[in-house]
């Protein structure tokens, strides 16, 4: 049996996984960690052993320094996006943990269009900066030679991954807000491309979501303290109440 809990991208409502995981990991114990853009960030805090509160003030103390500001970019790799403030909140991040567990980081590599998975010890902090990277809002990251985009860009929850790592029972959190219209479009279109990424099966998987939306895809992208907090809050509650009603005999098999 091995365990995995998938975290999906969404920007900044990334914060409801927070609160959800703190939750579950009462109560289940995961063997392997993926995630994607912003659950790339959180992933790797979780694998790298914070705890629930320590992630909390992490996400917390950042939104205090200020909203993100935007600016008209030399080059439009380099994003809409103020960078500064992000990279260096990634690199705290980095710097603090190193994977106690099972780890991997997906991002897209922008020429090819294809997902990559960077397993833990290879993870360097651009390799979360490039799982975060939202094409046209923040730089795309060039490593090794390689031009790499958004982890979550042909998909915002990385199930497949899972069974790369032959996780053979999987929790995702997964909070990535409805886009507009010609964005789901063009998405849909880069998905199409997508070739022999296979899913778990559902009866090995649950996914959790937020039971009331967050907001729309600007409020994704707004740090606000206060909007922080309340997604944290809401996915304590989510967890809680997927824990209490949830498939018993499916939890179990987390079960510490």
């Amino acid at each position: 049996m091995k365990r995995a809990l998938v975290l999906s991208g969404g920007g900044l409502f990334g914060a409801w996984q927070v609160g959800a995981w703190s939750v579950l990991r009462q109560h289940v114990e995961f063997d392997v960690i993926i995630g994607a853009s912003i659950g790339a960030l959180n992933g790797w805090a979780i694998a790298g052993g914070a705890s629930p509160e320590d992630l909390a003030r992490r996400w917390i103390e950042a939104a205090r320094r200020g909203r993100l500001r935007f600016r008209l970019p030399l080059n439009p790799l380099d994003g809409l996006l103020e960078f500064s403030q992000i990279e260096g909140w990634i690199r705290e991040l980095h710097a603090a943990f190193q994977p106690r567990m099972e780890y991997h980081a997906v991002v897209t590599d922008l020429l090819r269009l294809h997902p990559r998975m960077i397993e833990g010890r290879h993870v360097h902090w651009r390799h979360l900066a490039a799982s975060c990277a939202l094409i046209g809002l923040l730089p795309q990251q060039r490593i090794d030679r390689v031009l790499y985009t958004d982890g979550g860009l042909l998909g915002a929850l990385p199930l497949w991954a899972a069974v790369r790592c032959h996780a053979t029972h999987v929790i995702g959190l997964h909070v990535m807000p409805r886009m507009p219209l010609p964005v789901r479009a063009a998405l849909k279109t880069l998905r199409l491309a997508r070739t022999g990424q296979r899913k778990p099966d559902q009866n090995d998987t649950l996914i959790l979501s937020p039971a009331r939306p967050l907001g729309d895809w600007k409020t994704a992208m707004l740090w606000q303290r206060a909007g922080i907090e309340d997604w944290i809050s809401q996915g304590r509650e989510d967890a809680g109440a997927a824990v209490a009603g949830g498939n018993i005999s499916f939890l179990e098999c987390f079960k510490r």
